[in-house]
C-alpha cells in the first residue's frame, strides 16, 4: 500500500479541519491504562466490537487513539519530522539512551541504514551456523522423556544464541579466559545485570532509587555500558584484521575502522549492542514458545510442517544442519511463524505524538495526542483476515496472500519497521526446525500469559517433550 502524501490532510498552526472531520469515537476513560496493562487483547478486543477500528482512550495518559486500520496504520508509522513525534514514557527514553534511532528522528534514516547489513542479507546467512550451534547445544541439554517448563528453557537457549551473536562475547564460563579483563564476572551475572536493565524501561517513576524499578534499571545500564566499553576495548587490542560478518559488533567496528567520521562513534556502539539484544532477545524468546505452544494445539500444522521438511530435506534421519537455503524453500514454516505473530503478537508497534493536527479519510487526530498502533486490532479484522479466529497459516500463502503491508504489522511497518525482524524470523525458524526433527510434545493443558509490557507465556507453564524415534 503506497499511501498518497495528499491523503493526510496535515492542519497548520490556526487552519480549521474540514467542516465534515469528525473526531475518533469514545471518551477516554481514568481506568483505561490499568484495563490495557490487565489485558490488551481483551481491551482492544471490546473496543474494536464496539467502536471500530480507531478509538479513543487515556492509555499512559492524555489521549491516546488507537488504530488498526491500514491508513491510519501507515499514517502513525509515517509521520516522523512531518506531524508526529516519539510518545513513549520518560523512563523508558531514558533507558533507550540518547543514541538509540528514538532519540534522533533527524538522524534515525542514517542510522539505521548504516546498522542494517549487521542485520539482514547475506551478513544474516554467515550467522546462522553458529545460531544453530547454539540452539543445538541448548535443546541437548533438556532432559526427555519430562515435563518441562517451556518459556525459560527457550529464554536460556534465545540469550546463549544473541549475547554472542550481537554484544560479541563468549558465554562459556567454564573458559577462564571468557570474562577475563571485562567487569562481569559470569554469565549469570551478565544475565541478571540485562533483566534487571529491562524491567527499567517499564518503571513507572523515575526516581533513581534502588527501591524502584526505572533505578534499578538505570544503574544496570551504567554497567551494562562499562561492560561494553571493555568487550569493544579488548577486542580492539586483540589485534587483526576485523571481520564484518563475524557477529554485529565486529559490523560496526569495522565500519568505524573505515570511516573514523562516520555515524558509528564509540557512545553509538556501545549503545546499539546493548539496544539490539533488547530488541530481539525477548521477543524471540516469546515468538518461539508461541509457536511450540501453538503446534500443540493445531497437530495438523506440525504434520505438514515435518511433511515440508522431509520434502526439503529427504528422508534422512541423520540431520546434521539447516543451511539457509533449505530454510527458504520451507515457505510453510515462514507462513506458520507469522501466524503465531498474528495470534499472539507480543506488542504494540508504534507510539507517536501528534505534533499538528491531521485529517485522514474524514478522521480528525489532533495536535498533542497520541496515536498508537495495534496489531491487536488490525490482525483480527475481517476485512484484512478471512475466519480471524482461526489459525490457519495457509493465508499467508498463495492464493490468499492474506498480511498485506500496514494490515500485517508485528515487526511495525514504513520508516520504523523493526531492524531485527530478519533476525528473528531466521532465528525461529533454526530452532523450529531442529525441534520439529528431534523431539515430539504435548500441551498440559491451556496456557496463560504475562501480558504487558510483552506477551509471552508465563514462566511456569509446561509441557511434555520426549524425543522422536
Amino acid at each position: 500500500m503506497n499511501q498518497d502524501i495528499d491523503e493526510v490532510l496535515v492542519l497548520e498552526e490556526g487552519q480549521a479541519p474540514p467542516k465534515d472531520a469528525i473526531a475518533p469515537p469514545r471518551k477516554p476513560r481514568w481506568s483505561d491504562t490499568l484495563n490495557y496493562i490487565a489485558n490488551p487483547d481483551r481491551f482492544c478486543r471490546q473496543n474494536l466490537e464496539k467502536y471500530g477500528a480507531i478509538f479513543n482512550t487515556s492509555v499512559f495518559g492524555g489521549t491516546t487513539i488507537f488504530v488498526g486500520s491500514a491508513k491510519a496504520t501507515q499514517m502513525t508509522f509515517n509521520g516522523d519530522l512531518k506531524y508526529t513525534e516519539i510518545a513513549l514514557p520518560a523512563t523508558t527514553m531514558d533507558m533507550f539512551g540518547e543514541y538509540s534511532l528514538f532519540q534522533r528522528p533527524d538522524l534515525h534514516r542514517q542510522r539505521k541504514s548504516a546498522l542494517r547489513p549487521g542485520l539482514t542479507g547475506q551478513v544474516l546467512e554467515r550467522y546462522a551456523p553458529a545460531i544453530e550451534s547454539a540452539i543445538l547445544l541448548g535443546i541437548s541439554e533438556w532432559p526427555t522423556p519430562s515435563k518441562m517448563a517451556l518459556y525459560p528453557a527457550v529464554e536460556k537457549i534465545c540469550f546463549d544464541v544473541l549475547v554472542p551473536l550481537l554484544l560479541g562475547v563468549s558465554l562459556n564460563d567454564a573458559d577462564p579466559t571468557t570474562f577475563e579483563g571485562l567487569p562481569v564476572s559470569s554469565k549469570a551475572e551478565l544475565k541478571a545485570l540485562y533483566k534487571t536493565f529491562f524491567d527499567g524501561f517499564y518503571g513507572l517513576l523515575k526516581w533513581k532509587s534502588p527501591f524502584t524499578a526505572y533505578g534499578r534499571g538505570w544503574k544496570a545500564r551504567a554497567r551494562l555500558i562499562d561492560f561494553m566499553r571493555a568487550v569493544v576495548r579488548r577486542r580492539r587490542t586483540q589485534g587483526g584484521v576485523l571481520d564484518p560478518t563475524v557477529d554485529f559488533l565486529s559490523m560496526m567496528l569495522a565500519s568505524q575502522e573505515e570511516n573514523p567520521d562516520g555515524v558509528f562513534s564509540d557512545a553509538l556502539i556501545e549503545n546499539q549492542c546493548l539496544l539490539q539484544l533488547w530488541a530481539s532477545h525477548y521477543e524471540i524468546s516469546g515468538l518461539v514458545a508461541s509457536l511450540i505452544y501453538q503446534l500443540g494445539h493445531h497437530p495438523q500444522v506440525l504434520q505438514r510442517l515435518r511433511e515440508e521438511q522431509t520434502e526439503v530435506m529427504g528422508k534422512q534421519s541423520n540431520i546434521s544442519t539447516f543451511l539457509p537455503e533449505h530454510l527458504k524453500q520451507m515457505v510453510f514454516l515462514e507462513a506458520t511463524i507469522k501466524e503465531t505473530l498474528r495470534t499472539l503478537p507480543p506488542s504494540s508497534t508504534a507510539n507517536r505524538r501528534l505534533t499538528k493536527s491531521v485529517v485522514l479519510d474524514g478522521v480528525l487526530y489532533k495536535q498533542g495526542c497520541s496515536v498508537m498502533a495495534e496489531p491487536r486490532i488490525a490482525h483480527i479484522m475481517p476485512e484484512y483476515f478471512h475466519e480471524p479466529e482461526v489459525f490457519s497459516p495457509e493465508r499467508f500463502l498463495p492464493p490468499r496472500n492474506e498480511g498485506k503491508m500496514y494490515e500485517f504489522i508485528p515487526f511495525g511497518g514504513g520508516v520504523h519497521a523493526c531492524l531485527g525482524a530478519q533476525l528473528a524470523m531466521v532465528v525461529t525458524k533454526i530452532f523450529a526446525s531442529n525441534l520439529l526433527h528431534k523431539f515430539d510434545w504435548k500441551l498440559t493443558g491451556d496456557a496463560k500469559f504475562v501480558q504487558f509490557p510483552l506477551k509471552k507465556i508465563r514462566d511456569d507453564y509446561q509441557i511434555e517433550i520426549t524425543h522422536r524415534v
